[in-house]
């Protein structure tokens, strides 16, 4: 018995010798970390260190109206962006700025695409423009609530323009609408829970961001 004892105290320097329900009754459930956790800041925010109950994962809301409504405008902005490139792809002169429509477009697709799965394992409503970017073309800029959308009047001209300044026009229009995308990340940021949701608001950040000061850059050469 005492042999016993030893070898179970061994193997429990916790628990002494006791049987094994009592064994069981005894382990304690682990609740949080032990050890700090660094939580990343959003943008232009410091990290956190974590610790306890704090620190410990938590499930995030997978049906806060803030995200499905982040999701679903999203979709539509992203949708526009589409739109403008083929309104004028065929019109734009500088090698530079078609490149970065060509890469925008190729970009937002996919994203596109993903924004209606994640609405729809949500069990969230998809917008027609997550098939057909071109759905309700004329009818995207009486989306008042999203920043950055252009009118149906400068959605005309951007078809209309030729040349260097179809390259002005569609330049001055797609900083717009990026800009516009980015209030609609900082609006997710401060409202939203979902921590996917998140993440994809902060990808569509850094690249858009970056965007924009190139199409800044080549307004300058192009002026």
């Amino acid at each position: 018995m005492a042999a016993s004892c030893l070898a179970l105290a061994a193997a429990l320097p916790l628990s002494g010798c006791t049987s094994g329900t009592d064994v069981a009754r005894a382990a304690p459930a682990v609740t949080s970390p032990t050890a700090p956790v660094l939580q990343p800041g959003r943008p232009g925010e410091p990290n956190a260190s974590l610790t306890g109950t704090a620190a410990a994962p938590t499930p995030s809301a997978s049906t806060d109206p803030d995200d499905v409504r982040f999701l679903h405008d999203m979709v539509v902005h992203h949708a526009q962006a589409i739109a403008m490139v083929d309104l004028a792809r065929d019109h734009l002169t500088d090698t530079e700025v078609k490149a970065l429509a060509g890469r925008i477009a190729d970009e937002q697709e996919p994203e596109i695409a993903y924004m209606a799965k994640l609405l729809r394992e949500r069990g969230q409503e998809v917008p027609p423009q997550a098939e057909n970017p071109l759905f309700g073309l004329r009818d995207h800029g009486s989306h008042g609530s999203m920043p950055g959308m252009a009118t149906a009047q400068q959605l005309d001209q951007l078809a209309a323009a030729r040349g260097v300044e179809a390259d002005r026009l569609w330049l001055r229009l797609m900083t717009a609408h990026h800009r516009g995308a980015l209030a609609m990340v900082l609006d997710q940021q401060r409202d939203g829970r979902d921590e996917v949701v998140t993440q994809l608001g902060d990808e569509v950040h850094v690249t858009q961001l970056a965007q924009i000061n190139h199409m800044q850059r080549m307004l300058e050469r192009l002026a």
